[in-house]
């Protein structure tokens, strides 16, 4: 019998799938387009844009929808989505085309954790960090897969064709004729400010992890470009900087929590930000492939769970409802989401790719400085032990 919690697994798999499918073509993308890296940049800002209108307006039409209906729209919409932006050969098409497919990916965000989070409560077992593993996994057969694609010269086109059914029937085989997670008991019912202040607090958490944010969508939208850019090599290993990033950061945050308990949460932090430091410094002089290959997993295993305990810490402070703390982080760190693809589009176009990649140092630093925030001594709660399911 399938438990509950394998069905949420599937769809944060597919779900970064499809998602990770388009992104592993940018490099394809941008040479069909014949546009330069700050045009590509300015592409990705829009996807960005579409999904923070969805995660700041579209909570109440998640819940009209139902957690269900959203996953099958969503996930589908998306990935047609998807193929019109990879077969388009005109630029405004293809922005406007991605703007709808961000807010796609803003009603996938907000139904897959709202369901992971009530799922946690109705088995009693932890399960969002092998949750968001299954998405990083999802990310990495996406960029495997790319990956073979590019190397057999398939076209974005014809590759989003052939992802396009695998997402759709896949999402609709996970949920069909499955009951969805019910609400907390005792959820609050309150209606939500569309933004949500964030406190000194918040912000000090936002400087510990909006480095590792910018570094994470550097590895995850610039890596392929960078091997093109920086050596001569064949399209597979171009795509191998992208293979090696998503499947470093899977591992790291399926098997992340033991360390996190043995270390402390600040001590983890630092660590983390100073693998990545050593990632993005790497990456930035990197002379040869191989080097590269080290820095992209070195960056992928140190960004993988900054943001995770950043939210944890945001969930365990008692100034705030939990739920209001947690939304006040997302909605200020999705604003690096917004602007971030777009500066380091203008600074590759201007400097160069390797001076965007080391562009999140100086953040990268500055979290170091706040990581101390983080220490669970400022957080006086009992804490339950909670059991991880597999």
């Amino acid at each position: 019998m399938v438990k509950p919690q394998h069905r949420i697994y599937a769809i944060f798999f597919l779900f970064s799938f499809g998602l990770g499918s388009l992104l592993s073509r940018l490099a394809d993308i941008q040479t069909q387009l014949d546009i330069q890296e700050g045009q590509l940049g300015l592409t990705l800002m829009f996807s960005s844009f579409g999904m923070l209108i969805f995660l700041t307006l579209g909570a109440p039409l998640v819940e009209r929808m139902g957690i269900k209906r959203t996953f099958i729209l969503g996930n589908i919409a998306m990935a047609a989505l998807y193929i019109v932006v990879a077969g388009s050969l005109d630029y405004w098409l293809v922005i406007s085309t991605i703007f709808l497919g961000g807010m796609a990916v803003g009603a996938m965000e907000i139904s897959i954790n709202v369901e992971a989070d009530r799922l946690e409560a109705q088995i009693g077992r932890r399960i969002m960090n092998r949750c968001h593993g299954f998405w990083s996994f999802g990310f990495f057969a996406a960029a495997l897969i790319g990956g073979l694609m590019r190397q057999f010269d398939v076209t974005p086109f014809i590759h989003m064709l052939i992802i396009f059914p695998v997402v759709a029937f896949g999402t609709i085989a996970t949920v069909f004729g499955q009951r969805m997670a019910t609400e907390k008991a005792g959820a609050n019912t309150e209606k939500q400010a569309t933004f949500t202040r964030p406190t000194p607090f918040i912000l000090a958490l936002c400087a510990v992890s909006f480095g590792a944010l910018i570094a994470e969508g550097a590895g995850i939208d610039w890596s392929t470009i960078y091997m093109r850019d920086s050596f001569e090599i064949g399209e597979f290993a171009q795509s191998a900087s992208l293979i090696a990033f998503t499947l470093v950061m899977a591992l790291t945050r399926f098997f992340a929590d033991p360390v996190v308990e043995k270390l402390g949460t600040a001590n983890m932090a630092r660590l983390s930000l100073g693998i990545t430091i050593i990632g993005v410094t790497l990456v930035g002089v990197a002379p040869n492939f191989w080097l590269a290959i080290l820095g992209f997993m070195l960056l992928g295993m140190g960004s993988s769970i900054i943001y995770p305990l950043a939210v944890s810490a945001a969930a365990r402070r008692q100034d705030r409802p939990a739920s209001t703390n947690v939304a006040s982080l997302a909605q200020t760190a999705f604003l690096v989401f917004f602007f971030g693809p777009a500066a380091l589009g203008f600074i590759a176009e201007s400097f160069g790719i390797r001076m965007a990649l080391m562009a999140p140092l100086p953040l990268l630093v500055l979290g170091l400085v706040f990581a101390g925030i983080l220490d669970e001594g400022r957080f006086p709660v009992a804490r339950k032990s909670v059991k991880i399911e597999t």
